[in-house]
């Protein structure tokens, strides 16, 4: 009888399992907006950026999901369309925070992005914002990207040589990155 049960318990354990893995997750589909050679060549405009999609797991944080999609990199698919993007390796682990308000995108990178994305400052490396801005903006609660380092919008407005942070002093304040 005892043997019995524990097949008996064993078939349920294994139908049951079975049920769990075979449901389908829920998926999502994101832009995600990298330069591209053929579309924009010697990225004679380095503010362009064209988008490609990727199917993600369904999430409540879309905007952090398609941030982290970008940070991934190109696919070898989409560099065979001539997509290109910084190393992953250079992306990874950079963002401290992001928050919205008021339709405003507050995106704090941890100061490790110095030394990781250092030559986004020259050239046509700031190029990579612009790629960051469109990915965000394409939801429709984002009109407006703010950056800071640690917090600080002047250091990171400093880096990339634009001087202080272009926007209202209470945009820029450390507030809005916590």
């Amino acid at each position: 009888m005892a043997m019995n049960k524990t097949i008996f318990l064993g078939l349920v354990v294994l139908v049951l399992s079975f049920g769990v893995f075979a449901q389908k997750t829920e998926t999502m589909t994101v832009r995600v907006y990298f330069h591209n050679e053929k579309l924009n060549p010697n990225q004679e405009d380095c503010r362009k950026v064209f988008p490609t999609t990727r199917t993600i797991p369904k999430v409540s944080g879309v905007a952090r999901a398609a941030l982290d999609e970008l940070f991934k990199g190109t696919t070898d698919e989409e560099r065979k369309k001539e997509f290109r993007s910084f190393p992953a390796d250079d992306t990874k682990d950079i963002v401290k925070s992001l928050n919205m308000k008021n339709k405003v995108a507050f995106l704090d990178f941890k100061k490790v992005v110095f030394e990781k994305l250092g030559n986004t400052t020259s050239s046509c490396g700031g190029g990579f914002y612009p790629s960051i801005e469109a990915t965000l903006k394409q939801f429709p609660s984002i009109r407006e990207v703010v950056f800071a380092v640690e917090g600080s919008t002047n250091d990171f407005y400093e880096w990339v040589q634009v001087g202080e942070c272009p926007y209202s002093k209470k945009t820029c304040s450390a507030a809005n990155f916590k």
